[in-house]
């Protein structure tokens, strides 16, 4: 016997649209749940490679370290080997005093033997820029330390030794080197600011823009009375063209602090500069000190070609002692 369903039809009809609706619903939490459980297996994964990677890191960082080590090994050995075979205790050479205008600086040495013997002498050889050696006699003072003074010229590293004799016996070791050029002389620094410009029409480039120079003062200065004795005058900048001098212009001193001053030269309207091909321009700034030392920095170097345009690699490979020159 069939069953029938004596419900109203209305009734029947909301059953089978809650049944679908019930359908509907699984098949959305279904995808949901599988985009949830996708989503895990990224972070997851993720997160693996997150921890591989730290550990690569970590070993790499322990291999490196434990490299470093190893590598240092056979200095720390020669190193100690050298210390227990150097018969100073301490030594030091520094520069005590310049005079600009004879273009020398004074430095004084001292050296503390390890073990002090009555009758030991000691003295010092040194050289500027690996020229020949002068000899300077030491003294030793009340705490058995040995202490010489002596005048260098300006040069780019004075280097000493110290010679120590105990009865027939000499013994030798090298002192710290000192950097004169770099302590006593200002440092100059230039660039070009500005555009070259051309036309097909042309053979010749236009330089428009602007010059700057910075002058650090120098660090014998600063140390002595911060900086203030060092002035310069007569700032200038000279521009060549194949070694001719082409034009000046001044140089204009903009900033002023207690470390440096920077320059400028205006090569804009009247100023511009126009550059023929394969001719070779520099623009060199000029100036004097109170001592009377005169400096010529070259500030810019290049030449043009319509084929490979500006080109200013000579002057990036000079070193910064190339480009000064001091009178």
């Amino acid at each position: 016997m069939a069953d029938w369903d004596y419900r109203p039809e209305e009734e029947q009809k909301e059953e089978k649209e809650k049944k679908y609706v019930t359908r509907k619903e699984f098949r959305i939490c279904f995808v949901v749940l599988l985009a949830a459980i996708a989503f895990a297996t990224f972070s997851i994964n993720d997160s693996i490679r997150q921890m591989q990677n730290h550990v690569s890191n970590q070993v790499y960082q322990a291999e490196d370290h434990i490299g470093n080590i190893i590598n240092s090994i056979p200095r720390n050995i020669e190193q100690g080997i050298e210390d227990a075979n150097n018969p100073i205790r301490e030594s030091s050479m520094e520069i005590i005093d310049v005079d600009a205008k004879a273009k020398t600086a004074t430095i004084r040495m001292t050296a503390a033997p390890k073990e002090y013997v009555e009758g030991m002498t000691m003295k010092f050889l040194v050289s500027c820029d690996g020229a020949e050696a002068m000899e300077v006699p030491a003294m030793a003072g009340s705490d058995r330390t040995f202490t010489a003074e002596t005048e260098v010229p300006f040069c780019g590293v004075a280097s000493a030794t110290v010679h120590m004799r105990k009865g027939n016996t000499e013994m030798i070791s090298r002192m710290p080197d000192v950097y004169i050029e770099t302590a006593v002389l200002p440092v100059f620094n230039g660039r070009w600011s500005g555009s070259i410009g051309w036309q097909v029409s042309q053979d010749f480039v236009t330089f428009d823009g602007e010059i700057f120079v910075d002058v650090m003062k120098p660090e014998w200065s600063m140390m002595k009375d911060k900086g203030a004795s060092f002035k310069l005058k007569n700032e200038k900048l000279e521009v060549y063209v194949d070694g001719k001098l082409h034009k000046t212009l001044p140089a204009i001193a903009y900033s002023w602090d207690e470390y440096a001053r920077e320059y400028r030269t205006d090569v804009t309207g009247d100023n511009k500069i126009e550059l023929e091909e394969f001719k070779e321009i520099e623009f060199i700034f000029k100036a004097e000190d109170s001592n009377g030392l005169k400096y010529s920095y070259l500030a810019e170097k290049g030449t043009w070609t319509q084929k490979d345009g500006y080109d200013s690699n000579a002057y990036w490979q000079m070193s910064e002692e190339d480009k000064l020159t001091i009178e």
